[in-house]
């Protein structure tokens, strides 16, 4: 019996052992299969904001579709497709939209319902919220009006009169309507976001609720940013990836580590490349270039002294040599700019004026001075600022030579973290800006509306002209395409005569890609969606020992 009785315990022993093996195995091959679709991407910074509300930069917009949907959504093809609506009604004169949405919840398992689209559009519009896109929700009926403070947020006509049913009126037929409600602005923010204030978004925390493809895991400041698949998400079936981070590096760090393996995408969108290796990357067959919908530009401050003056605006907008720039400088398959929408929307002429007319530049240079009433040696110092990185600044050392040759002065650099730079421009503490403006959806409107307003946030130069808003409300109220783009090519022309940006490029985005990527829909408008992508590993096969 003791030998029995001992035979019993060494059995459960080993069956102990086989289980703990077991589960052990098991976790092993989770493991594995999480670090198969572990996508590992190079970005130059952290995101600005976890707040689709105040999103502006390419950065913040492909994060927040990584954490957020809204109800429609573009995939990986490039065609619009429903989201959180299940289904669309539109009303007979192309003005209201009843979305019914499909039941869902935010990632703590709370219901996500209309009044949560209902209550973020209306904080967007409220007066004090800084939302720099709230221009965008203004084909809504009254949303305009809410947010200059003339009328309630309340009677803004976007309803819930169910939890599952949501209706909009807009102010007149909007063609594109249902491509803004893919846009990061028109997601939805869960109720705890709506208690925050706008600054407290910028602060890292690993808490974050939401309702896209991906949830925040962890947030280490200029380090990682790192997602995990989202399981309450509603197609949670279709996300193959089960982590995606964001790895906070330079250039050149980077791009070491993608040729070690350790990063599955380096460059455009979220980082760049150095300049100095593009031309090795063409040659080794590494570089991927994509056409983009955005224009790289200098802003000029209209508000205030010496770039009031529209004829300095315009010398030092026609100096500019944008052929050599790209190159020389860029070398990435950009096109030089002299239009500012661009040629991807096809709304009529973009050679508004010769690239490098040094000696129309020179005349208007002297005609400013005069304006001024100073000679050139008595110019305030001008200062340009850009964002700091290693393209940005090869861009600006070489356009500072060029106005020095050009004019006979002295502009000096000053590279800023983006945040600082784009604090510095709100406040109009700068003179020249290196920027860029990318589309948030395809239509030529979308960079022509900012400069409709001078109190529009994303209007960063201050300058306005009655004549220029006149066109564009009238392109909003023309139903035939052609006469349409006909407004929007005269209100582009008067743009330009005043200068208020001096754009430079277009732009294509250079970038590396571990060729196991499969399945991400990079945008022309300039941001990525993984909610398709996945790793795509070669099989290996093993031969029996």
């Amino acid at each position: 019996m003791r030998h029995f009785s001992s035979l019993l315990s060494l059995l459960a022993f080993a069956n102990l052992c086989l289980s703990g093996c077991s589960n052990d195995a098991a976790k092993d091959r989770a493991k594995n299969a999480e670090d198969a679709q572990h996508l590992k991407i190079a970005s130059i910074e952290d995101p600005l904001t976890l707040d689709p509300r105040l999103a502006r930069d390419l950065y913040s917009a492909t994060t927040m579709r990584l954490l957020f949907e809204g109800l429609m959504r573009v995939n990986s093809q490039g065609t619009l497709q429903p989201a959180l609506a299940q289904t669309i009604d539109i009303s007979s004169d192309l003005k209201t939209y009843t979305f019914t949405l499909r039941p869902t919840t935010w990632s703590d398992g709370t219901p996500l319902t209309s009044h949560d689209f209902e209550l973020t559009w209306k904080s967007s519009l409220a007066p004090d919220f800084p939302a720099p896109n709230a221009y965008q929700l203004y084909v809504i009926k009254g949303a305009k009006a809410a947010k200059e403070g003339s009328l309630p947020v309340d009677s803004v006509s976007i309803k819930a009169p169910a939890p599952n049913m949501l209706v909009v009126e807009l102010e007149q037929p909007c063609p594109y309507f249902l491509e803004l409600t893919s846009c990061h602005f028109f997601f939805p923010v869960p109720p705890a976001m709506l208690k925050q204030t706008a600054t407290t978004q910028n602060t890292p925390h690993d808490t974050l609720v939401s309702n896209g493809p991906f949830s925040l895991d962890h947030w280490t400041p200029r380090s990682e940013f790192v997602l995990v698949k989202n399981p309450t998400y509603w197609a949670a079936s279709t996300v193959r990836l089960e982590r995606l981070s964001y790895q906070i590096l330079d250039e050149h760090t980077s791009v070491h580590l993608f040729h070690a393996g350790a990063l599955d995408w380096a460059g455009s969108p979220l980082s760049t490349l150095p300049q100095d290796a593009i031309a090795n990357f063409k040659q080794q067959n590494l570089l991927q270039v994509t056409t983009g919908a955005g224009t790289h530009w200098f802003r000029f401050n209209t508000q205030n002294s010496p770039f009031n003056n529209e004829s300095l605006r315009r010398a030092f907008g026609l100096a500019l040599n944008r052929q050599a720039i790209v190159d020389h400088v860029t070398k990435g398959y950009q096109q030089p700019a002299i239009g500012i929408v661009p040629p991807v929307f096809g709304i009529g002429a973009q050679q508004y004026y010769p690239d490098h007319d040094t000696v129309a530049a020179k005349e208007l240079f002297a005609k400013a001075l005069s304006d001024l009433h100073i000679t050139a040696k008595e110019l305030p110092k001008i200062t340009l600022n850009y964002n700091a990185n290693d393209r940005n600044h090869k861009i600006s050392q070489a356009i500072q030579q060029l106005w020095n040759k050009a004019f006979g002065i002295e502009v000096a650099l000053e590279g800023l973290e983006a945040h600082v730079l784009i604090d510095k421009m709100r406040k109009g503490a700068y003179q020249i800006s290196l920027g860029s403006w990318y589309a948030d959806l395809q239509d030529p409107i979308n960079f022509l509306e900012i400069f409709k307003a001078q109190d529009n946030p994303t209007n960063l130069t201050f300058w306005h002209n009655p004549h220029y808003t006149e066109l564009l409300e009238a392109s909003s109220l023309e139903n035939v395409s052609a006469q349409r783009m006909q407004l929007l090519n005269k209100a582009e022309k008067l743009l330009i005569d005043a200068m208020p940006v001096a754009p430079l490029f277009y732009n294509a985005y250079n970038y590396l890609k571990n060729p196991a990527v499969k399945g991400v829909y990079f945008s022309p408008l300039g941001f990525l969606d993984f909610k398709e992508a996945n790793l795509e590993h070669p099989t290996t096969t093993q031969t029996d020992q």
